[in-house]
């Protein structure tokens, strides 16, 4: 492709020059050469001339007398000027605008070999934009962009592999397409390609290969490879873990367009890490997250505007800014919101509003939010007493770490109203609880040693178990231990 580029803009007029004084060869950009040669039926000289009358360089600026000229040329096989001239019916540039008529030139375009017009015509397909949405159509011109060396062709088609949309899900086969796409200098498909080194999904996992990947991409502007390597610098992986390497990455990430870079810096700064801790300047930056998009930085804010750190106190405002995100599918906005709505001083309170919210965060995968729905399930908190539906989202939270909705778990399979008691159930949820630190997992199962009850009677453990909870603070353990 790149030799028919050459072509195009190039010209080479062989001229003859009669030997005589004052006789000398044309200049290659004469005008009234590239004229003759055109109405010869030299395409490319065509296209010299058109692109001349274009730009008013070397000839009057007449943008019909170009776009005719790109019609010959495009008619002769010349394909940059079918994709010139698909440009100039999009725009009405000297060229009836004919948004048809642009679409048929950059198909003519790519069938002649010009990616451009292969990758133009994919982007059209794949968005639904002045042609029907495609994504078959869309992937097949997206490849023939790819195969002619366009980059971003390969790059915008990894994800459709990815995401498993057109065809079956192959991740081998779009880190391939992103790996050919980086390499041609592709920043976005670096850091895509990162991010499968990161998980091993498609290619063997290797954080410090997806480090090097994102620091490429950073080194060339791209905010998101400055977000996901001061991710890495934060988290350690692939990379020493340095909080103060991680702010500065997300503070160029920040800088350079990224709202999740202004979020992550917004967090450091909070929490001070990497730098002395600022809550007035994390309130900034979560501000502008927030603004620019990331509804993350709306939550944090809204925490902040909430408890009066770094920003004067308003809930009103704090509920709004969680309104926001949660409208934005941000699921821990959804949450703080209906924490608000069980009555915190400056809100009325609304059971029903909350538990709405509650799974509404639970539903777009925040676990807290499950969490909370679950009890208020248990108690008929805004939502009518399901204690089927409860059990299952203990379970659902206890599994992935919740300790103590492991011992609510277990006490709902000890003495749920309407059930008969189920020990073998409870006991091991109770030691899960007990063991991970929730010590009214440890009262619970001391009191069943105690007694016997779904587990071998044992004194000596029992007192154990009620030490331990009574030094975590359970007041009822304390009492057992009194007088042994």
């Amino acid at each position: 492709m790149g030799a028919m580029r050459a072509a195009a803009g190039v010209v080479l007029v062989v001229a003859t020059a009669a030997v005589g004084a004052g006789q000398t060869e044309p200049p290659a950009g004469d005008p009234a050469v590239l004229k003759k040669s055109c109405d010869k039926g030299a395409a490319a000289d065509c296209y010299t001339l058109a692109s001349m009358h274009r730009r008013g360089e070397g000839a009057p600026k007449d943008a019909s007398r170009a776009a005719s000229l790109l019609k010959k040329a495009c008619e002769g096989g010349h394909a940059r000027a079918c994709l010139d001239l698909s440009g100039m019916h999009r725009t009405g540039e000297g060229a009836s605008r004919d948004v048809a008529r642009a679409v048929l030139l950059l198909k003519r375009a790519c069938e002649l070999g010009e990616g451009d017009g292969c990758l133009q015509i994919g982007l059209m397909h794949q968005e639904g934009r002045d042609v029907p949405r495609d994504l078959g159509e869309a992937a097949t011109f997206l490849q023939r962009a790819c195969d002619a060396g366009l980059v971003r062709g390969c790059g915008t088609l990894a994800p459709m592999y990815l995401e498993g949309v057109r065809f079956p899900r192959d991740t081998a086969r779009a880190s391939g397409l992103l790996k050919k796409a980086c390499d041609g200098g592709h920043a976005e498909s670096c850091v895509a390609l990162g991010e499968l080194l990161i998980a091993g999904d498609g290619a063997r996992k290797d954080p410090r290969g997806a480090v090097a990947l994102y620091n490429q991409a950073c080194n060339v502007g791209l905010a998101r490879g400055c977000f996901e390597l001061g991710r890495a610098y934060e988290r350690g992986d692939g990379a020493p873990r340095d909080a103060a390497r991680a702010l500065s990455l997300y503070a160029k990430g920040c800088e350079a367009g990224d709202p999740r870079g202004c979020h992550a810096e917004g967090r450091l700064m909070r929490d001070g890490a990497g730098a002395p801790r600022d809550a007035a300047k994390a309130a900034a930056l979560f501000r502008k997250a927030c603004d620019s998009g990331a509804p993350a930085g709306c939550v944090d804010l809204g925490l902040l505007t909430e408890t009066g750190k770094g920003v004067a106190p308003d809930i009103a405002l704090a509920a709004a800014l969680y309104q926001k995100a949660c409208s934005a599918r941000e699921p821990r906005g959804c949450l703080q919101l209906g924490l608000l709505y069980r009555g915190v001083t400056g809100m009325a309170k609304d059971p029903t509003r909350a538990a709405g919210l509650f799974k509404e965060a639970c539903d777009g995968g925040d676990l807290q939010g499950c969490s909370t729905l679950a009890g208020a399930y248990a108690r008929a908190d805004g939502v009518g007493r399901d204690v089927d539906r409860a059990m299952a989202l203990y379970q659902k939270t206890c599994d992935a770490g919740f300790t103590s909705d492991c011992y609510a778990l277990g006490t709902h399979y000890q003495r749920s109203f309407g059930r008969p008691p189920d020990l073998g159930h409870a006991v091991p949820l109770y030691q899960k609880a007990c063991t991970g630190g929730a010590p009214a997992g440890c009262y619970e199962l001391a009191l069943l040693h105690e007694s016997g009850q779904g587990v071998a009677k044992d004194h000596t453990r029992a007192v154990a178990l009620f030490q331990q909870a009574c030094t975590a603070g359970i007041a009822d353990a304390c009492v057992k231990l009194k007088g042994r």
